[in-house]
């Protein structure tokens, strides 16, 4: 097996890296986790003949769930197994988690996980996420905000906010002032509009966005899109992309239309950034893939080259990484894709069920992350179990075996503090947000009065009633569980413990 310290020469491949410039076949090495030069390796260097295949910088994906209710129980599954080796969370955790997102996460993956998160304390609550932006924004200090960035350099790329709610333009001005005071790009996801009808918040997206900040999901096919009702491109669009904001696609589970992409294309009207927004609800279908979003873009007419620089310099530009992602240079991470370009019949599919023909698929074959190999594996992502949250209530899980001594006890004073709380069987249609934050605020306080660390204690919680270990916020999974089968298997684990002692 090859270790990803020492020299590695990829040969024969065709490199395409549009940051650099390079489109043809070229030798790509590797050393130390890095990229470095070809000249000066010495003569018995390692090698892997990849001609045939292309290579590229390591795929940038601007837009995932990988955490919170649309996420997986095995991130790396739409990360190094896909080609991308740098996906951020698009809204997923809040300020309120971000500190359980890290927790869970930054040990987990061997993808390099960024945050882009919510406005809202806990972050999106699922298909729920439209209301309440304003009523949930009290009492969380900006300073908790500026801590953290400080706190966790790097981490946060970007806020998010949703162009919509009941309450007018508010939400989408607070979180653009959020994103100033932090020096973050704002990200705006515009889609939806059918849970909201005549809800008019995006056009005001069009005209707060400055000069790099992000708008997704722009060939979505609902109201408040980029085109009007004559199918042509908004003129307070068109201002928006000549002054610099960049649109992104977010392809999503109910966010790519062909007919909106279609008619945009006909007008110029180009990604700047292709995302996949790959979630629990499409992984199975229509998105499948970043690699598949890139095919749907051939599709309508971009090279194969426009789609690479739209997954590599493009985001690393975008989000202020070209130090650290987008190109091949020597001495940057040595993170790559290989993959193929088959010929064949496929069938792309947009998320309103309408299909198109095309001739070619993108087929990643091998990932390199930090220089260590990852053959890729496009089906692992679509696992019932990575992304069908299943409470085990019929059966204890393998996980709930391994609990610690100070897990349990943790788990045994969890009870009794949950206790005097009563919450109502879980809807997403009629989600008790302020319950989830009593729920939240009851489990941090045992975690400090058990002084137990912050994974330990959330594992303790998802090992006792999950088979695979999904990560979400805490007081939101505690909400979804029936409370007197939650409250009698912590139970039940505690007077073990002091069975056995």
């Amino acid at each position: 097996m090859h270790s990803s310290t020492e020299a590695l020469l990829l040969k024969g491949a065709h490199v395409i890296d549009p940051g650099q410039g390079i489109d043809g076949i070229r030798d790509i090495a590797l050393e130390n986790g890095k990229i470095r030069p070809v000249a000066g390796l010495p003569p018995d260097v390692k090698t892997i003949d990849l001609s045939g295949s292309y290579l590229t910088p390591g795929w940038i994906d601007i837009h995932v769930h990988v955490y919170g209710t649309l996420g997986f129980a095995d991130p790396d599954s739409i990360g190094v197994c896909q080609g991308v080796t740098s996906y951020v969370e698009a809204g997923g955790p809040g300020i309120g988690t971000l500190d359980e997102f890290m927790a869970l996460l930054s040990s987990q993956t061997k993808t390099t996980l960024y945050a882009g998160p919510y406005i809202r304390p806990l972050g999106i609550l699922g298909l729920n996420f439209i209301e309440s932006d304003v009523r949930t924004l009290t009492d969380i200090p900006i300073t908790q905000w500026i801590d953290f960035h400080k706190a966790h350099p790097g981490l946060l790329r970007y806020i998010k906010v949703g162009a919509f709610s009941g309450y007018g333009y508010g939400p989408t001005k607070i979180g653009k002032g959020l994103a100033e005071i932090l020096n973050l790009p704002l990200y705006a996801h515009i889609g939806e509009h059918q849970l909201q009808p005549g809800n008019d918040s995006a056009y005001e997206v069009y005209r707060v966005s400055e000069a790099g900040d992000i708008v997704t999901h722009i060939y979505h096919g609902n109201d408040c899109g980029i085109l009007d009702r004559d199918g042509r491109i908004l003129p307070v669009v068109q201002e928006a992309k000549n002054r610099g904001v960049l649109f992104d696609v977010g392809f999503g589970g109910f966010n790519f239309s062909w007919r909106v992409a279609e008619r945009a294309w006909a007008q110029g009207f180009f990604p700047d950034i292709i995302s996949s927004d790959l979630q629990q609800f499409n992984v199975a279908g229509p998105a499948y893939s970043l690699a598949n979003v890139m095919a749907c873009f051939m599709k309508l007419g971009m090279s194969l080259n426009d789609a690479i620089e739209k997954v590599t310099i493009a985001p690393a530009k975008a989000l202020h990484m070209t130090d650290i992602a987008g190109t091949l240079k020597p001495g940057l991470p040595a993170d790559i894709t290989v993959f193929k370009v088959e010929k064949g019949a496929y069938t792309l599919t947009d998320t309103t069920n309408h299909t198109r023909p095309f001739d070619t698929r993108i087929v990643p074959t091998i990932t390199f992350k930090n220089g260590e190999r990852i053959d890729c594996d496009m089906e692992r992502c679509q696992d019932e179990r990575n992304w069908l949250i299943q409470i085990a209530e019929d059966h204890e899980p393998e996980g709930m075996k391994k609990l610690t001594g100070p897990q349990i006890a943790f788990l045994g004073a969890l009870a009794a503090k949950l206790a005097p709380i009563h919450w109502d069987e879980f809807s997403v249609a009629t989600l008790d947000y302020d319950k989830a934050l009593i729920l939240q605020a009851a489990f941090h306080q045992v975690r400090k009065e058990q002084n137990i660390p912050l994974r330990d204690a959330l594992t303790a919680v998802f090992d006792l009633y999950l088979d695979h270990p999904f990560s979400m916020q805490i007081g939101l999974f505690l909400l979804r569980l029936d409370r007197s089968f939650a409250l009698e298997r912590m139970r039940k684990v505690a007077s073990t413990q002091r069975m056995v002692a």
